[in-house]
């Protein structure tokens, strides 16, 4: 596992209202859509200059940053036949973008000094239709929530500023078999490993949301159906 990468991006934005044609909504109402910036006050509950639309499902201090892999976009234009570039608006709503780190390498709870600051990661991005709204690309969020390409939250455990090409430096290690690509397998099929499930779903370092989403996937099985209202 790479433990450091250098950040690449950083952006923020306000909330927008975008006048959405031949979809189920008729507009999409969201901070999603964030610009590049040299470097950004980290709070409790997200960079300075940031919003967030919707306060039930996104910001607050358990997903005050979300960090996304460069390598991310590269597989994601490579499968989708897209061209999103990672130095323009942000596609999937990103805080910041790393290099030489994935969903592979991060898992809840690993602590990393970025810049000023100091952050907990607490658990993968939850997929929903502004994805495919944002994208103007249909199955963008299916695609998303089936290939684990989500990126992560974290919680803020050190206020402060971080600048472009600042390190992202591992600190500390507590679940070193919950990373982030596991997560993303068991919260589609949480049966390919049961115990690791349960294992996830007890440990303290998850974000709430992300573990009553899996506690709900492994009561319910096949019929769980909390993902038909996410993703459409």
């Amino acid at each position: 596992m790479q433990n450091k990468a250098q950040i690449l991006f950083i952006k923020v934005g306000k909330v927008t209202t975008t006048k959405l044609e031949n979809q189920k909504r008729k507009e999409l109402i969201s901070g999603i859509k964030k610009y590049p910036v040299q470097k950004a006050y980290l709070k409790r509950t997200g960079f300075l200059e940031d919003e967030q639309a919707d306060l039930n499902h996104h910001g607050g201090e358990n997903k005050a940053l979300f960090l996304f892999a460069s390598s991310s976009y590269e597989k994601i234009n490579k499968q989708c036949k897209t061209n999103y570039k990672i130095d323009e608006v942000s596609h999937f709503g990103e805080n910041v973008v790393l290099s030489n780190i994935n969903e592979d390498d991060i898992c809840i709870g690993d602590v990393y000094k970025i810049g000023e600051t100091i952050i907990q990661i607490t658990q993968p991005r939850q997929p929903c239709w502004k994805l495919s709204a944002n994208t103007n690309k249909k199955e963008m969020t299916k695609f998303i929530f089936e290939s684990g390409l989500t990126g992560w939250y974290a919680k803020v455990i050190k206020e402060g500023v971080i600048r472009k090409n600042d390190m992202f430096e591992l600190i500390q290690r507590v679940e070193e078999k919950l990373n982030i690509s596991i997560l993303n397998k068991l919260i589609v099929n949480p049966s390919i490993d049961i115990v690791l499930a349960k294992k996830a779903i007890e440990s303290k370092y998850l974000g709430k949301a992300f573990q009553n989403s899996l506690n709900k996937r492994v009561q319910a099985k096949e019929k769980d159906t909390q993902f038909e209202v996410y993703h459409t």
